[in-house]
This record gives C-alpha cells, sequence and structure tokens, in this order.
C-alpha cells in the first residue's frame, strides 16, 4: 500500500514537474536583461534566438542584470530536474522487462543533468553548465530510445507515446548532432525549443501514464 503511494505520488510530481517549468520559465522571458550569444543588442528576450539557458544567466548578454529571470529560471528547471529523477525511481513500474532498469537510470541521471544546469549559470560556470547539458542530452536520448523499443515490443503499447518517444529521440539526436558538428546560430536555439518542449510533453504522458496503473 505504502509502494502503490509512492509510485502515485511520483505520478503527481511527473505532472507538476514540466508544467511549473513551462509556467515559470515564461514568466521569466519577460523580465530577461537582452541580448543574445551573437548580437547582444537585442531588446528583451527573442523566443528563437536565445537559449533558455540565458534566462538562468546571472547578467544578460547585454549587462542587465536578471535579477528576476536567472532565479525563477534556474528554480523551475531544477524542480523539473528533481521531479524527473523521482518519476524514474517509479518507472519500473512500466517498463517490466530487461529494459526497464536501465531506463530508470538514464531517466534519473538526465533529470541529474538538468539540476547541474540549474545550479550553474552558464555565466559563471560555462565548463560545468554544458557538462550539464551533455549529461542531460545523451541520457534524455538513451532512455527515449530503449522506451521506443520497449513499446515496440510491449503488446499493450500506446501508438500514440510511441510516436511522441520517436520524435524525441530523433529531435534530441538532431540537437546533440548540432554540437557535436559544431554548429552555432539560432537554428540551435530553434531546436534547443523544440527538444525541451517535446521533453514537457513526453513526461506529461509518461507521469500519465504511471498514474493510470492505479
Amino acid at each position: 500500500m505504502i509502494k502503490n503511494s509512492y509510485f502515485k505520488l511520483s505520478g503527481y510530481v511527473g505532472l507538476f514537474g514540466p508544467i511549473q517549468f513551462i509556467v515559470l520559465s515564461s514568466v521569466a522571458m519577460f523580465y530577461y536583461g537582452g541580448g543574445t550569444a551573437w548580437n547582444h543588442d537585442t531588446l528583451g528576450y527573442t523566443f528563437w534566438q536565445n537559449f533558455l539557458s540565458d534566462l538562468g544567466r546571472t547578467v544578460s548578454y547585454s549587462k542587465v542584470e536578471n535579477t528576476i529571470s536567472s532565479p525563477l529560471f534556474n528554480l523551475s528547471l531544477g524542480l523539473f530536474g528533481l521531479s524527473i529523477v523521482m518519476l524514474h525511481t517509479s518507472s519500473l513500474r512500466l517498463f517490466r522487462s530487461k529494459l526497464g532498469y536501465p531506463i530508470s537510470i538514464m531517466g534519473m541521471i538526465s533529470g541529474v543533468g538538468m539540476v547541474v544546469i540549474a545550479l550553474a549559470p552558464d555565466d559563471l560556470s560555462s565548463g560545468l553548465h554544458m557538462l550539464g547539458v551533455w549529461i542531460w542530452a545523451l541520457t534524455l536520448l538513451f532512455a527515449s530510445v530503449l522506451i521506443v523499443i520497449h513499446e515496440l515490443r510491449s503488446n499493450d503499447g500506446n501508438k500514440h507515446f510511441i510516436i511522441l518517444s520517436i520524435l524525441m529521440a530523433f529531435a534530441i539526436a538532431f540537437h546533440i548532432s548540432q554540437g557535436v558538428f559544431d554548429i552555432w546560430g539560432p537554428i540551435v536555439a530553434t531546436t534547443q525549443k523544440i527538444v525541451v518542449y517535446l521533453n514537457c510533453g513526453w513526461y506529461l504522458c509518461l507521469s500519465r501514464k504511471l498514474l493510470i496503473q492505479f
């Protein structure tokens, strides 16, 4: 009974994480000081040209202190990461096969990567920040691919979730390739947005799948 209550709590926490991230990071955009990595003179936050991580910088590219957007974004990303860790402590309930353990482990490490990003703003600790990005991205790719394989093998795999998981895997793989081949510019910021919001929707579906078990 206690175990079932924990699984259910994990599902609700998994729903809370991406929802609060979308809300708080959207609010943070309105308070961003301005500037992008390639144009320090732009006003405010440019959705398709600024990275989400720009919101977490203590000082924007235009040299304005992000006194509101930085703590808001970093808090929301940290909470999102922790919610993913908790969700994946219960994901074995969903993936009852040999793939269950690597899915759970990769998922938790991906959440830890988010927490590292949140704790290391790009302008204060760029190296640690990028390490967190790579930890998040690579383990998310492994988890999504393994989940696709599991769902395709499963007799009760949900086709809509499978399609979303395939899109997730392709998007994050493309984003990783941009880093590997040192591609830079607004296209990378755009890809990041697509990956992160797909990630939010994907975790909402994963949390709902866990809650349906009860």
